[in-house]
């Protein structure tokens, strides 16, 4: 009698065709992602951005420590007018109102050592970097008279003249002003100017995002440092004779 020989099954081709065509399917994501990343680097990137109140604006993609001169210029002109634009009387809003009967709120002013400056100096100061803050504010102090807080002097900065940002190195430019503090009082509203003619140096940061449980100081300082900018120095101008 013979014992039948069972057949064992090979199951090496089935092995073979499957990973075939697991390589075969492989091969064609990788071309699918490659044709994607393809287009990715070779689109242009987006400008146009729409601001939460509707409103369309065009940007341009630069890196973290570079900005652009327009907004260097805007930086420095928006501070500096804010810090050398003295005024203590409130300002036109719904809480302002022109009766005679109704005494207006002075602001107060901060204290900076001796002397004091207006709040919207103070607030203004923190577009200028922490080792210099401090001393630059109190001599701020020194220069605003004290019938400012009165109401009955106030001050503008008119600027003549701002250069082109001249790049000192990556992420620090420096700017020449051309500018008048002009000082108005009751008696003289023609105005006293005063000649303001500065290089003021300017750095790239980073402003991070606030969380919900932020502070009043926090917010205004971070609002003021929006920009991405600060100033570290500000020096005499060395005008060409």
């Amino acid at each position: 009698m013979k014992l039948l020989e069972r057949k064992q099954l090979n199951f090496t081709p089935i092995f073979l065709m499957g990973n075939a065509a697991l390589l075969a399917m492989l091969f064609i994501v990788e071309i699918v992602n490659s044709a994607a990343l393809h287009s990715v680097a070779n689109s242009k990137a987006p400008t146009l951005v729409e601001l939460s109140n509707g409103e369309s604006i065009r940007v341009s993609s630069i890196s973290s420590y570079e900005r652009s001169p327009q907004a260097i210029t805007y930086f420095v002109g928006r501070t500096m007018t804010g810090l050398l634009s003295w005024n203590a009387l409130p300002k036109v809003n719904d809480e302002y109102s022109p009766d005679p009967t109704k005494k207006l709120k002075i602001d107060p002013g901060v204290p900076t050592g001796e002397n004091k400056i207006t709040t919207s100096v103070w607030e203004h100061g923190f577009a200028l970097s922490e080792d210099f803050r401090a001393s630059f504010l109190k001599e701020l102090g020194k220069l605003t008279p004290p019938d400012i807080f009165t109401g009955n002097t106030q001050s503008i900065l008119k600027v003549n003249f701002l250069s082109e940002p001249k790049k000192i190195k990556n992420g620090y430019w420096a700017v020449d002003m051309v500018a008048d503090i002009i000082m108005f009082k009751q008696t003289d509203m023609v105005g006293e100017p005063i000649s303001f003619n500065k290089t003021i140096y300017v750095r790239a940061i980073d402003t991070p995002t606030l969380g919900g449980l932020s502070s009043q100081y926090q917010a205004i300082a971070n609002n003021i440092r929006a920009s991405g900018l600060e100033i570290t120095k500000i020096q005499d101008l060395e005008l060409a004779k």
